[in-house]
């Protein structure tokens, strides 16, 4: 268990989770997103562990919109 790093990461970090993920709950990534400093995450309605096979077109569209805004800062 490596939660408590997780305060710890100096970097902005973007979860993608699938909400119907049976492997690895969104309860984690809740938790997660609340222990990173600058997290922020986004939930793929009904889709599983491979949200970003599930859901591609959305999964691209919140990548491209995260590193953009990365860029600018």
């Amino acid at each position: 268990d490596l939660t408590h790093l997780l305060k710890d990461n100096p970097v902005s970090t973007l979860l993608i989770w699938g909400s119907a993920d049976t492997a690895t709950p969104l309860s984690n990534g809740q938790k997660m997103e609340k222990l990173i400093p600058d997290a922020g995450l986004v939930t793929v309605a009904g889709a599983g562990h491979f949200s970003f096979l599930e859901n591609t077109p959305l999964f691209l569209r919140v990548v491209e919109s995260f590193l953009g805004k990365e860029m600018k800062r």
